[in-house]
């Protein structure tokens, strides 16, 4: 499966919740207001858009510093390998530099997912400050402001559990075109293993199959995850070797970045 589109909106999906700017060489997002978030906090650059990449890497640290940010980049999804090619350069520049394994995993088989029906689950357009409820349980807060902001943004789908109508588990997507990328599933740690995660999954394919979205998406974060979405209908397409690099000049608030 040819998953170009994909891999441009992985690299772009933040744009619906926090600021940018846009550079010849690629995009700055940030979100001074929420600094322990990596995904409002980073650059991606572009290969065959760059020059120089001295040039580029200066920006960058003078961009983030302006703002109190310490610099993250990303390696644009479809340029594996350059982050290695340019090593010695972001070296010299002060950053720090990996690559770690994203596992895209695409929606083409059937949805045998058995839903929990004690469970409700009902498709939000609105921000209710009950949901603030379900970060501090799951002991991610900082993920409460990217929720919220994605939201707000026409592109994205969002999804809330309820038990006994309490809100216990949050799943929202973003879709571009042919493409639509789950960006997040995440239940209460009081209500896990109850269904709630599994449930949301097997309304948000449901909602994928009825709109005849093209190529829905993924990347799983651990193998529980992965099995759930294996019962969705997701089957591995194509694991991508992301490079990241981290300013090790100076630091901010933001020294511990969280997704």
């Amino acid at each position: 499966m040819d998953l170009h589109d994909c891999f441009e909106l992985e690299d772009l999906f933040p744009r619906s919740f926090t600021d940018f700017e846009e550079r010849s060489y690629g995009i700055l997002f940030f979100n001074t207001q929420n600094k322990d978030s990596f995904d409002s906090n980073h650059a991606v650059i572009f290969r065959d858009r760059i020059k120089n990449i001295t040039t580029v890497l200066e920006d960058i640290v003078d961009f983030y510093y302006e703002k109190k940010l310490t610099p993250m980049i990303y390696q644009a999804t479809r340029d594996q390998g350059y982050f290695s090619e340019i090593a010695e350069e972001l070296s010299d520049a002060g950053f720090d530099s990996w690559t770690e394994e994203q596992k895209f995993m695409v929606l083409t088989a059937e949805n045998t997912i058995r839903p929990n029906t004690a469970v409700t689950v009902r498709r939000t357009v609105s921000w209710d400050p009950s949901f603030e409820q379900i970060f501090a349980e799951a002991e991610e807060p900082w993920e409460t402001e990217v929720a919220r902001r994605s939201l707000a943004d026409p592109d994205t789908a969002m999804w809330v559990s309820y038990s006994d109508e309490r809100p216990i588990g949050i799943l929202y997507c973003i879709k571009n075109g042919n493409a639509c990328r789950l960006n997040y599933v995440l239940v209460s740690k009081l209500h896990r293993n109850a269904g709630a995660g599994r449930t949301l999954t097997y309304n948000f394919i449901e909602w994928c199959r009825e709109n005849a979205i093209q190529k829905v998406f993924l990347w799983p974060n651990g193998k529980h995850p992965e099995k759930i979405y294996f019962e969705g209908g997701f089957r591995y397409a194509e694991t991508v070797n992301a490079g990241r690099a981290l300013y090790r000049g100076w630091y901010f608030d933001n020294t511990n970045l969280k997704g």
